[in-house]
């Protein structure tokens, strides 16, 4: 069984790379992770041991049915950079949206008379209620981190795409699930589905909780939106991810002097530690010695890329280079 993306020429030249849905889609991810017992208890083992599904998050886990990936919120509610921004989308979802999300998990997996109680308008305050709980019990202790992750994952992948085009970025994908057999990019998973983009294009999303497969996400209430192919990230097995995450004023301590601030500077676009060293003018040893500290701070975050190694900044690097 397999699904069959179809790529057009149009298709190929409108591939979007982005970082994350936000932390609203990877909370409601979360939370399904948790809930299914599908996924290898040996996958982010060290955050399952830290976390808990609770029952504040009923009104949540009611549209998340155990082994099932539930209503599919973070297509209705798209890309949001914050949880406040998430939780102000979720609550003005279109009734009519999101029943048609509902009735189409109900088809497979019965919902409840709860989780129908949170399309109407008195129940989507609970139901973002729910979801700030999840989030701050299951995300939030660990955000920075991720998002420095999915944002290091979104740099390779637009390095890629630049270097070697969307045929060379699509072949990057493949592993034991994923092939790429030009103009059909094809995913070993259970049913069969055969997707013709049609000019959309599709949009690559890395997610540290999507578990070990793939998931595509087309919004049926909107047929020209361009589909979401939600892929895990690389390396979010790390346990350096769950550690708790540093303070502002920590980080900050460890950034001291002029070369450190051009380093900084430098890493905004994303650089190896050879264009690094080029790029401030030092020697390849000094470059890897002050990314070493910078990403200590978590300052910056540095991912492997074939045999080279690559740096971006994190969110609180990037506010640094903001408010400088």
């Amino acid at each position: 069984m397999v699904w069959r993306i179809h790529f057009g020429d149009d298709d190929l030249a409108r591939i979007q790379v982005s970082p994350t849905l936000g932390p609203l889609a990877e909370t409601v991810l979360a939370v399904g992770m948790l809930r299914c017992t599908q996924q290898p208890r040996t996958l982010h083992s060290e955050w399952r041991g830290q976390v808990s599904v609770t029952p504040r998050m009923t009104p949540l886990t009611a549209l998340i049915p155990p082994d099932c990936r539930g209503v599919d919120l973070p297509t209705l509610v798209g890309e949001t950079a914050t949880i406040e921004q998430g939780l102000q989308a979720l609550l003005t979802v279109p009734r009519e949206h999101l029943l048609v999300e509902m009735e189409y998990i109900d088809r497979r997996n019965r919902l409840s008379p709860l989780a129908w109680a949170m399309a109407e308008a008195g129940g989507r305050p609970e139901l973002a209620a729910a979801t700030q709980v999840a989030y701050r019990e299951l995300v939030e202790p660990f955000w920075p981190r991720i998002r420095a992750r999915l944002h290091a994952e979104q740099a390779a992948r637009r390095r890629t795409l630049a270097d070697g085009g969307p045929g060379a970025l699509l072949a990057s994908l493949q592993g034991p699930r994923i092939r790429w057999r030009p103009p059909v990019l094809e995913i070993g998973m259970p049913g069969t589905v055969e997707m013709e983009l049609g000019g959309r294009g599709i949009a690559l999303v890395p997610s540290v909780f999507v578990g070990r497969d793939p998931s595509l996400h087309e919004n049926p209430n909107h047929e020209d939106e361009m589909p979401r192919l939600i892929l895990p990230a690389e390396d979010a097995r790390s346990a350096r991810l769950w550690a708790p995450s540093r303070s502002r004023g920590s980080a900050l301590a460890a950034l001291v002097g002029r070369n450190r601030a051009a380093v900084l500077q430098s890493v905004a676009d994303g650089c190896t530690t050879t264009e690094l060293a080029r790029r401030v003018g030092i020697s390849l040893a000094a470059a890897s010695q002050h990314a070493s500290v910078l990403r200590g701070a978590g300052l910056i975050a540095t991912r492997r890329q074939g045999s080279a190694v690559l740096h971006v900044l994190t969110p609180l690097g990037a506010d640094l280079l903001q408010a400088s």
